[in-house]
């Protein structure tokens, strides 16, 4: 099923990205990759495989762990040296929520 420019500006403009000319040809042709992979995957039979929800067996799942060590950190200096914006001694950030 071949996917359109009209198409992939649509997906563009539901997530909010400007594409040029160029980009919007690149990104046809990825989604037609794409979307003849799924093709690919959906031809597989899959009626006999148990579905599994972990890629390990239940014993394999344990998290691995090590022990906490302490360590030195940087100086708040040293950590705010390169920041864009800063107060006192904590990054300053533009606001996100409108």
């Amino acid at each position: 099923m071949p996917i359109s420019t009209g198409e992939v500006e649509k997906i563009a403009d539901l997530a909010k990205l400007k594409f040029d000319a160029q980009e919007l040809e690149r990104f046809v042709d990825q989604f037609q990759e794409i979307l003849e992979y799924i093709a690919k995957l959906e031809a597989v039979p899959t009626e006999e495989v148990e579905p599994t929800y972990q890629a390990l067996e239940q014993e394999d799942l344990a998290t691995p762990t090590r022990e906490d060590e302490v360590k030195p950190c940087f100086p708040v200096g040293t950590a705010l040296a390169n920041a864009p914006d800063s107060s006192e001694d904590h990054f300053r950030v533009p606001p996100v929520i409108e």
